[in-house]
């Protein structure tokens, strides 16, 4: 959903990505410009932008209004499984199945740094609700907790007997 439930975002396989009007549930347009499937999507925190990740390896941030592509990211070197803004909408964090998780400056399209510590693919990333600590779930079985100024890891959260495919932080921030 848009940050003001008016819209909905949705990426597929089919290689698109989708707004629809939250209230009649009709398709408003159709983005596109990825050259394989769409698996993250969402919206910035002023509603004006549209991030997505794909299976063509790339991260692609996108005009809201106009459906008009705006930056395409491309250091990650295997799909990209997940992708959020930061709360003031000024970073993006993204996950990969490459190994590691990539945070970038949304008004110049620069990386700013690579995580790295998982030991399979990162397939769930999410900033906390200030946007100091990234939370990631890979197939290596852990969640790991990241320090998303320094890059360093916080803690390494072991239990799981198979892959993390999702991961969140509580509302407030004190609970993954």
């Amino acid at each position: 959903f848009s940050p003001d439930g008016n819209k909905i975002v949705s990426g597929s396989y089919d290689n698109t990505i989708r707004l629809w009007d939250a209230s009649s549930g009709k398709q408003i347009q159709c983005l596109e410009g990825h050259s394989d499937a769409v698996n993250s999507v969402q919206f910035s925190p002023d509603s004006n932008k549209i991030i997505s990740g794909s299976n063509d390896e790339t991260i692609r941030l996108w005009d809201a209004s106009s459906g008009k592509q705006i930056l395409s990211l491309e250091d990650h070197l295997h799909f990209v499984t997940s992708v959020q803004f930061s709360p003031d909408g000024s970073r993006i964090v993204s996950g990969s199945r490459d190994k590691t998780i990539r945070l970038w400056d949304v008004s110049s399209g620069k990386q700013i740094q690579s995580l790295e510590g998982h030991s399979s693919y990162v397939n769930s990333v999410q900033f906390s609700p200030d946007g100091n600590r990234i939370v990631s779930g890979s197939s290596d079985k852990t969640i790991r907790l990241w320090d998303a100024s320094s890059g360093k890891q916080i803690q390494s959260l072991e239990g799981h007997s198979s892959y993390v495919n999702s991961v969140q932080f509580s509302p407030d921030g004190n609970r993954i």
